[in-house]
């Protein structure tokens, strides 16, 4: 996602909308391989309203755990969140996956 007005209500609404599914379904494929953590409906649904973001913390978890549409979607949000930490141009990182 590009543009300088983009929120973080916007990143997380166009994810679920591009792969068509509900709040509560997006919340369980967020920590579907995370041990001790939910993501609620009502998260999600606070963050596509704008009236809570996700957590830095959990952003960065998403972002090294999943290799698919969650790890964009969190370095997405990150880049909206933090831009002055990750932007493209500053940040780039890749972990090694455990053997």
């Amino acid at each position: 996602m590009s543009g300088d007005n983009i929120r973080i209500c916007d990143v997380t609404q166009t994810y679920r909308e591009q792969l068509n599914i509900a709040q509560e379904e997006f919340a369980n494929l967020l920590t579907k391989e995370l041990v001790n953590i939910k993501v609620s409906r009502q998260a999600v649904s606070n963050w596509e309203k704008g009236e809570n973001y996700p957590s830095t913390d959990f952003l960065l978890l998403c972002s090294v755990i999943y290799e698919d549409w969650r790890q964009a979607w969190a370095m997405d949000c990150l880049k909206v969140k933090l831009p002055e930490v990750f932007d493209p141009n500053v940040v780039s990182f890749k972990l090694a996956k455990p053997k």
